[in-house]
């Protein structure tokens, strides 16, 4: 019984170049947990880990089904409160205090996953996770035209990278309409150096 790759499966979502490029990105549904606060605290990390626990829930619903899939790599949506005013590409995680920012840790699912395998996957979950796991939610995305650029090696220089996806924009008359998104191809939560971190930075756009 073949089993699904997500990456390989959308293969386009999960590519990106060393240079800025325009994409149009699918709808699509994730198993996510919605949250504030910095990504420097340990529950930032205690949320990824109960959200990979949960994606492999629904991956256990249909290990018998001949629609078995792997667990796909780590995503985040990030953005500041209206209250500290419009941000620019480049400084979304300068706008406001780390402690405020939002967040959503989310895992991409085949389109055959809906809601209901979600709730269910959830009830799995043992209680002592409960307070956690109640976050954790069915999501449909829809991103649509974006800019993207691959980033390679240690978050804190992420910002060197969005600043040549701001030029870009600027440079094609494109403006931020969205939220700051990342695609995590390499985990970065087995500690370790961060060198050969490969991340997807993505940033919806319009005219």
């Amino acid at each position: 019984m073949k089993i699904v790759s997500i990456p390989e499966h959308y293969r386009r979502y999960y590519t990106a170049t060393d240079r800025p490029e325009v994409i149009d990105v699918e709808n699509a549904n994730f198993i996510s947990i919605l949250a504030k606060g910095s990504f420097t605290e340990e529950i930032f990390y205690q949320r990824i880990a109960l959200l990979k626990q949960a994606g492999q829930a629904v991956i256990d619903l249909f290990q018998d089904s001949g629609k078995s899939f792997e667990l796909s790599v780590l995503e985040g949506l990030y953005w500041n409160d209206k209250k500290y005013g419009q941000h620019s590409i480049s400084n979304v995680f300068d706008a406001g205090p780390l402690s405020e920012l939002n967040y959503r840790l989310m895992i991409r699912l085949p389109e055959y996953v809906t809601r209901q395998h979600i709730v269910a996957a959830n009830d799995t979950l043992g209680a002592i996770h409960k307070d956690l796991s109640n976050g954790i939610e069915f999501f449909k995305y829809q991103e649509g035209k974006c800019i993207q650029m691959y980033h390679k090696g240690p978050f804190i220089y992420e910002g060197e990278t969005l600043v040549r996806l701001e030029q870009f924009a600027e440079e094609n008359s494109l403006s931020k309409r969205g939220i700051h998104h990342e695609i995590y191809l390499v985990d970065f939560t087995t500690g370790g150096s961060q060198e050969n971190l490969k991340t997807i930075l993505r940033e919806p756009v319009g005219q």
